[in-house]
């Protein structure tokens, strides 16, 4: 009886462990089956991004300049390397630090020293090449030299085939996939892809059974330019001209179609894109947009245009110009000695007279109104940035509630306003389209499709236009600024500027420094192109005729050649 009753109790107590235990399966399969499902799918699964390629930028003719090719950052694991001293045979660092020194073009003593760190990261090489890569790998293989701990994340690796060719302007990319300046930043959004992503299914053992595509690779998109890979090369042949002989602090140089198609935009001194950290500081900018300095007398254009485009001048217009004039409480002398003269709007332009270009702009305001000079400004694009497309400097323009009683008498002759040698280059570029306004552009294809440009404002009408186009003929004839700047079997136009670098600490403009500029187009009646060339701080002083002016014509020479320009005289 006794033990009938122990017998039942223990099977009670069995069957209250087995329902415990039953109890316990099913909330472990309720509660743990995420937890469970995601640590197999962690065994059988591997993801693995698809890294997009970055697009080209290729001249208008199709020629690359800028290019990706396949890369790698490669990292180790110290911690790793250093148990294969573990193994049987052992393979010291030492083995595999003279395979990766040797095939990544390293110093053998430093990549050792982070093969034993002992830590569990450090870069060996950022964007290397898949090709150095790939031959690493094969002479571990030679050799019998395990790799373990060492790691490879891809990267676009950009090339620049022409090294420092238009250096600036293309600007850099970084190792980290991110464009840092130039055209490679402004372009990015366009140029940068979509990364894709796709999932492994592996065996226990390791293999690879299936890929799936999570999401596809999209590739960045080409960009064709407008730059010419010829002229931009003669831009900067001339540019290093005129730095080995006038050593100024910087130069620039701009061509560009007078609808406003940048064929070339040079800077000296060249930097290599493909070694950014050689560029010494301050010479990475593209100074064509973004050096602001005063203009000079390359200004004056923009009074004569608009005193001709409201009628307040005609070509016939006498103007009577001192040797020395005083506006408010300022005494201005003109661009060289003389006595009283009688001068046209294209004499002034063709001798560069200041008192005369200050004249035309006072009886712009005094019929117009007393902005009517700063509206000329404004309509010529000068006080905002010229819509190109890429990071630039806008200049300045005082505005007119803050004029002093002697502003007119700097700003009508190039001194006390801001500008960039684009905005320079627009100004041309309008008087050269016939009195159209156009935005600059660089780019002329995405993936592959001509992009649309607006037609433009009209600033002066095509009569103006015309009349101005002659008036600046004679800055390059007898007794013109430039009468010395020549180009066989054609006619030039346009305007030299010279001008005085007001001294921040002495507040006043210095005598010892200046910039010396040119700016124009040829044929002058019927231009193909548009230049400008601005030196900053030739050595020793210089003007604009002497030291911008041969780099001119020789950009113009050339231009006319390749561009097959019929002479026209």
């Amino acid at each position: 009886m006794y033990a009938d009753r122990r017998l039942r109790v223990l099977f009670t107590i069995s069957m209250v462990l087995v329902s415990l235990a039953g109890l316990r399966s099913v909330w472990f399969a309720l509660a743990k089956a995420d937890t469970l499902s995601i640590q197999a799918a962690g065994q059988q699964l591997s993801g693995r991004e698809v890294l997009a390629l970055r697009g080209e930028i290729t001249d208008r003719s199709g020629d690359p300049l800028a290019v990706s090719e396949p890369a790698a950052d490669v990292a180790v694991s110290s911690k790793q390397v250093l148990q294969l001293r573990t193994l049987v045979p052992p393979q010291q660092p030492a083995v595999m630090a003279a395979v990766i020194a040797k095939s990544l073009d390293l110093p053998e003593d430093e990549v050792l020293a982070k093969l034993v760190s002992g830590k569990g990261f450090e870069y060996l090489g950022r964007s290397v090449p898949d090709t150095k890569i790939q031959a690493m790998k094969d002479r571990a293989k030679r050799q019998g030299v395990k790799l373990n701990g060492v790691t490879y994340t891809p990267r676009n690796r950009r090339v620049y085939p022409n090294n420092a060719l238009a250096g600036q302007l293309l600007g850099s990319f970084g190792t980290d996939d991110k464009a840092l300046s130039g055209l490679e930043y402004a372009l990015d959004d366009r140029l940068r892809g979509t990364n894709g992503r796709t999932v492994d299914t592996n065996a226990a053992s390791g293999s690879s059974l299936r890929r799936k595509i999570e999401k596809p690779m999209v590739p960045g998109k080409d960009v064709g330019l407008t730059l010419d890979t010829r002229i931009q090369q003669m831009t900067e042949d001339a540019l290093q001209e005129l730095g080995q002989t006038y050593r100024p602090k910087r130069a620039t140089a701009i061509v560009m179609q007078p609808d406003g198609q940048v064929l070339s935009m040079a800077n000296w001194p060249r930097i290599d894109p493909n070694k950014p950290n050689e560029a010494p500081d301050g010479y990475d900018s593209n100074l064509a947009l973004n050096f602001n300095y005063e203009p000079g007398s390359t200004f004056k254009a923009v009074a004569v245009s608009g005193a001709l485009q409201d009628r307040i001048v005609t070509p016939q217009t006498q103007f009577t110009v001192p040797g020395a004039y005083q506006v408010a409480d300022r005494v201005i002398n003109d661009s060289h000695p003389h006595g009283v003269e009688v001068m046209t709007p294209g004499q002034i332009l063709a001798q560069s007279s200041n008192i005369g270009a200050i004249k035309i702009g006072q009886r712009l305001n005094a019929e117009k109104g007393t902005a009517a000079f700063d509206g000329w400004m404004r309509k010529f694009g000068f006080g905002k940035p010229t819509g190109i497309g890429m990071p630039e400097q806008q200049g300045l323009l005082l505005p007119v509630k803050d004029y002093s009683g002697s502003t007119m008498g700097n700003l009508p002759m190039g001194q006390g306003q801001l500008v960039t040698p684009m905005q320079i280059a627009n100004l041309y570029a309008t008087i050269a389209n016939g009195g159209v306004l156009r935005k600059p552009t660089l780019v002329r294809t995405v993936g592959g499709q001509p992009i649309s440009r607006p037609k433009g404002t009209r600033i002066l009408r095509p009569d103006v236009a015309k009349e101005v186009r002659g008036m600046l003929t004679g800055v390059f004839e007898a007794g013109g600024t430039a009468s010395g700047v020549k180009v066989p079997g054609y006619t030039l136009a346009g305007k030299t500027g010279t001008t005085e670098v007001f001294d921040e600490q002495l507040k006043e403009y210095s005598k010892v420094r200046n910039v010396a500029s040119i700016a124009g187009f040829a044929p002058a009646q019927d231009p193909k192109v548009v230049i400008v060339v601005v030196a900053d701080e030739p050595a020793g002083g210089g003007f604009g005729a002497t030291v911008a002016g041969p780099a001119f014509a020789q950009i113009a020479r050339y231009a006319m050649q390749y561009l097959k320009v019929p002479t026209n005289k």
